[in-house]
């Protein structure tokens, strides 16, 4: 009996042995499990700070302005925030409103399921760096721009544009030389008036000593009298025929062109460049700018392309402008085939003979050939530029069949002009011209007028009456610094005294569009 009572005792104590082996046991494997899971999750959470900054760099651009978008398929967010001031510090707390709003998905939500793993906290926020619309003379327009035009314009004849690009050094060529020889031939005309002069009264003079009748002028029309009134008068009044011209007007005070903007700290890769890109821009200014032709004028010039050339107040002094500058192109086009006509120049040379031949001054014969040539251009160009203003086309290189004026109705050329649009159907028409003068111009200026307009067009509207260009964000940079405290700490920490520490996690994020 004694025997069997020591057994059972025994048992006992082995049993109770096991027991706390086991405990043991399991306490340190629940301790190791919820070390690797602890492990994990920071892991995770690291991730997830990854995760939270790319969603709230997202969501500071999602804040975009709609009517820039739906007017001109331009994405910027109003660093302003609809105060006309662009504050940095407010882009920030937006920053820190997204971030703070991912971190603590549960912050105001009470539910026993809603369980945050993560368990992090954010600890600071950093703006480390901002792009503005306007930085690097507008160089983010223009990117987005080219992108919009390469994603949205493949019907684009680009062969088209190529052509008008390739015509520039030609125009260029024709308008410096129209003007050089025109310099000239004025000096030398000038320079002859005297000797001219002198030789009169000799004439006058031989003739009374002689007894015979006093030489007289031949009264051959002298059509350089006419040019010259003309010269003198204003070249928009003479081509727009009296039509009325918009009386519309600009105040310069904050303009991106006029009011150099401050930039911005992020410097935004260049994806778009070169002869291609150029064309394109142009061909978007083209399409969202309405010109002095437009069917449909909005905004606060009715002559926005014409701007964007001229970069004048007014739409009459912007429209001065292209007509000037049309007329120049058209003085060197139509002097180039007038020097090359045969036929022009034996009538030009035979009224230079009429006019002058009496006198026995070659010198000042050739003169007035060469200033009637000039003349016959000037008239001409006149007449192309009128028939551009009433819709009408113009051949950028003119032949027999496409030239309109004749020397014998050179002195009629106010008359003529007074008939408008003298049938031009074939060529190239107004807006096809204004694409040539955005070729020949300065692209710097063109990206930033047009930035203008934009600028001045939204603030016509209630909506986004205090909108600047200069204050709308393109892109955001940013460094985030979390804490995540532990979780699966708390069994290692009560049977075997080990605890975690709260891990701080740094991470950067950027954004543009």
């Amino acid at each position: 009996m004694q025997k069997t009572k020591r057994c059972s005792t025994n048992n006992r104590i082995w049993s109770g042995s096991i027991t706390v082996f086991l405990s043991l046991l399991c306490v340190l494997f629940f301790s190791l499990i919820c070390t690797a899971v602890e492990s994990a999750r920071v892991q995770g959470a690291r991730t997830q700070t990854a995760n939270i900054a790319g969603m709230a760099t997202f969501s500071i651009l999602g804040e975009f302005e709609k009517p820039l978008l739906d007017e001109y398929e331009i994405f910027a967010v109003d660093g302003s925030y609809g105060s006309g001031s662009f504050k940095r510090e407010k882009v920030k707390s937006r920053l820190e409103h997204y971030l703070t709003i991912n971190t603590n998905p549960k912050d105001g939500v009470f539910s026993v399921w809603c369980f945050d793993p993560w368990n992090l906290s954010l600890a600071d926020t950093k703006l480390t760096g901002y792009a503005l619309l306007t930085d690097e003379f507008g160089e983010p327009f223009y990117q987005q721009a080219v992108r919009y035009m390469k994603a949205n314009a493949a019907s684009l004849a680009l062969d088209r544009l190529t052509e008008y690009s390739e015509n520039t050094s030609t125009i260029q060529k024709w308008e410096k030389e129209y003007e050089r020889r025109r310099k000239e031939n004025d000096g030398q005309l000038s320079g002859l008036e005297d000797k001219k002069q002198q030789k009169m009264e000799q004439l006058e003079s031989e003739a009374t000593e002689s007894g015979t009748e006093i030489v007289e002028v031949p009264r051959a029309e002298n059509p350089l009298k006419e040019i010259a009134k003309l010269r003198r008068k204003s070249t928009l009044e003479i081509v727009t025929g009296g039509k009325t011209v918009s009386k519309k007007k600009v105040q310069t005070g904050k303009l991106p062109s006029k009011h150099r903007p401050g930039n911005g700290t992020l410097k935004l890769k260049k994806e778009n460049s070169g002869f291609l890109a150029n064309a394109l821009f142009r061909e978007y200014l083209m399409l969202h700018f309405p010109n002095y032709l437009s069917s449909e004028k909005t905004g606060k010039l009715d002559y926005q392309l014409e701007y964007i050339l001229g970069g004048k107040v007014s739409d009459k002094k912007n429209l001065k402008y292209v007509v000037n500058r049309l007329l120049l192109i058209r003085e060197g086009m139509n002097y180039l085939y007038a020097l090359e006509a045969p036929e022009m120049n034996g009538k030009a040379e035979g009224l230079a003979v009429t006019l002058t031949g009496f006198l026995g001054m070659p010198a000042l014969t050739a003169a007035t050939k060469h200033a009637l040539l000039l003349a016959w251009a000037y008239g001409e160009s006149l007449i192309d530029v009128r028939t551009l203003l009433d819709d009408g086309k113009v051949p950028l290189f003119k032949d027999a069949g496409s030239w309109k004026l004749t020397l014998e109705n050179l002195g009629r050329i106010t008359e003529i002009l007074e008939q408008g649009n003298t049938g031009g159907t074939q060529g190239l028409s107004y807006s096809e011209y204004l694409r040539i003068l955005l070729n020949l111009g300065s692209l710097t200026e063109q990206k930033m007028r047009a930035l203008d307009m934009i600028q001045c067009n939204l603030r016509e509207n209630a909506e986004t009456a205090n909108f600047y260009a200069a204050n709308c964000v393109v892109g955001t940079e940013m460094t985030g610094q979390w804490k995540c405290a532990p979780v699966f700490f708390r069994i290692p920490s009560a049977f075997l005294g080990i605890s975690g520490e709260t891990m701080t996690f740094e991470q950067q994020a950027g954004m543009a569009y």
